[in-house]
């Protein structure tokens, strides 16, 4: 496999619907996706079997795990622990790009 650089503003798409989820990259052990979320959009609290990381690409969100919620923004990065609770709701006016990394089958 060749070394890439994947441009999330050429990659990022909008779903007026729901959030839009796309595996932009993927090999035998892990998994990119572009999450994209217009204002109002959530990943609901879910969990998987391995470590999950987001990292904010764009916009602000709220980020909700163990009961609690916090902020998020452009530039931070979200380490999840496997088995650790996690969503993400973009409550802001604006539209929220999150690139997600994950170990395949998670």
């Amino acid at each position: 496999m060749k070394s890439q650089v994947l441009d999330v503003q050429t990659l990022k798409t909008f779903n007026d619907e729901k959030r839009h989820q796309e595996t932009i990259w993927s090999d035998d052990h892990a998994r990119v996706s572009l999450i994209c979320m217009k204002p109002g959009q959530e990943i609901v609290t879910h969990t998987h079997h391995g470590s999950h990381i987001w990292m904010v690409m764009e916009g602000t969100g709220q980020f909700q795990s163990g009961g609690k919620t916090q902020s998020i923004t452009t530039g931070q990065i979200v380490i999840v622990p496997a088995f650790e609770d996690h969503g993400i709701r973009n409550a802001s006016q604006e539209n929220l790009v999150i690139a997600s990394i994950t170990a395949q089958g998670d």
